[in-house]
């Protein structure tokens, strides 16, 4: 009589292995990836410029300047208090792409500075059987700043 016990163990080591082999590895991931440079990188206080595209009038299309000064972000221009939400730090960007992943929105495209790690362009979608939700982000001319008190 041949015995179930060998068959059973064979058969529940191989799904244990295909477990593993189809699970995520987070370190594989752009988004981990492009967070590691980041960070590795050690800037606190740089500024950048942000550009918005989405369906919310013509002001956002205008080039805005942010300030960061260690985990605090402004404008540098009062002139543009209606885009204020778009005064981030590159953590922040990092978490709002984050967010949208883990929340399961149907685009989330990410272009990521291949060197420093900060999202160049951010391409959002929430459904995309809805008109005018998309949303586009461009972080250009990320420099260094001199720490302000």
């Amino acid at each position: 009589m041949l015995s179930l016990k060998p068959l059973m163990t064979l058969l529940l080591a191989t799904l244990l292995c295909a477990c593993q082999v189809g699970s995520k590895d987070s370190a594989g991931d752009p988004l981990t990836q492009a967070r590691q440079r980041w960070v590795d990188l050690g800037l606190q206080h740089y500024r950048y410029q942000i550009r918005q595209q989405c369906y919310c009038g013509q002001q956002a299309l205008i080039p805005a300047t942010v300030l960061v000064n260690g985990q605090q972000a402004r404008l540098d221009s009062p002139d543009h208090a209606a885009r204020a939400p778009l005064a981030r730090t590159v953590e922040a960007w990092f978490d709002l792409i984050e967010e949208k992943q883990r929340k399961g929105w149907h685009q989330v495209d990410v272009d990521y500075h291949p060197q420093q790690g900060y999202p160049r362009h951010i391409r959002l979608d929430f459904d995309p059987r809805m008109a005018d939700d998309e949303q586009q982000y461009w972080i250009e001319n990320l420099v260094p700043a001199a720490a302000r008190p």
